[in-house]
């Protein structure tokens, strides 16, 4: 771990993942979507936004939407390492033993199908993704219609055109959304494991099987220190002055919050991002990191007598 702690000083990460200390570690992105993206809620034609100001109407994903892919990536690359029960799958725990994998002590989980009442807290927070510009300007309503098994809108069985037409509200490739997650007590290798989450993954939104990849996720920096600062993606969008919106200008912007709050415990996040896909090509390595994370996890739970009980 010695690559990592050149970056963030050891204090900042736990040994004992019983440990509740001070500190955290904040995540600053860069979201860049790189194809059609569908972000709904209640509407199923309708993409969810927020009223800014009194000029932009915004959109806005929520955080769960974000979180949830890459806590689903997560959970399959520790099937690739073999530290999660094989019966375990996304929101479906069926015994509180299961626990004890660094997906769940990681992102939070709940036991859901025994008779055990346990859940984990999360130790990343997510935060609200909130675009720069108008929603008027970065999506686009498209109209589709469900064709036969003929490849038509004729219904054979009725003799006559279907009538199944529907509109979709995507936001548009090429744009952006800052974003932040924070970490607090993380273990290095619970830290490592968020980064390749989060770096990998790149399928999100509604009907991400049908759209596929559709977000560059770019690491603008990382800052460090006993308390958070309150940047978030509502206050960089928020105080968007007249400047030009792009990748650029909103990573520099991105960049500046961070400095601006953590001075010289911020760090750019080029050194975390190499560290990280240098890690992934190294299979002996990743087998390591990944053993030694099952293990505290173990460790966690029989000590907080989850494991271990009758």
């Amino acid at each position: 771990m010695k690559e990592l702690f050149d970056l963030i000083p050891e204090k900042f990460f736990v040994k004992d993942l019983k440990q509740n200390q001070l500190g955290h570690i904040k995540l600053a992105f860069l979201r860049h979507t790189t194809g059609n993206l569908i972000i709904r809620s209640n509407y199923a034609d309708e993409t969810i936004t927020f009223k800014i100001d009194d000029h932009r109407d915004v959109v806005e994903i929520p955080a769960r939407k974000l979180k949830s892919k890459e806590k689903l990536l997560g959970l399959r690359i520790c099937r690739e390492f073999k530290v999660v029960d094989e019966s375990v799958r996304y929101n479906v725990i069926k015994d509180s033993k299961f626990l004890a994998n660094p997906n769940s002590i990681l992102f939070g989980d709940s036991v859901t199908e025994s008779g055990d009442s346990i859940a984990l807290s999360s130790r990343v927070m997510y935060d609200w993704a909130y675009s720069i510009r108008d929603v008027s300007q970065i999506t686009d309503t498209l109209q589709h219609n469900a064709l036969s098994e003929g490849g038509t809108m004729f219904n054979e069985e009725e003799g006559k055109l279907r009538q199944s037409l529907f509109q979709t509200q995507y936001i548009k490739p090429g744009v952006c959304f800052p974003h932040f997650i924070t970490a607090e007590n993380v273990s290095p290798e619970l830290f490592l494991h968020l980064l390749f989450c989060t770096l990998e993954q790149n399928r999100y939104g509604a009907q991400s099987t049908t759209t596929g990849a559709n977000i560059q996720n770019i690491l603008i920096g990382v800052g460090f220190g006993n308390f958070e600062s309150p940047i978030n993606s509502y206050t960089i969008s928020k105080n968007w002055g007249s400047q030009e919106v792009n990748a650029q200008t909103v990573s520099h912007a991105i960049t500046q919050a961070m400095q601006n709050a953590y001075g010289n415990q911020f760090l750019p996040g080029d050194a975390f991002t190499k560290l990280a896909a240098n890690l992934w090509t190294d299979t002996d390595r990743l087998k390591q990191i990944y053993t030694t994370a099952k293990n505290s996890c173990i460790d966690y739970l029989t000590k907080i007598k989850i494991m271990g009980k009758k």
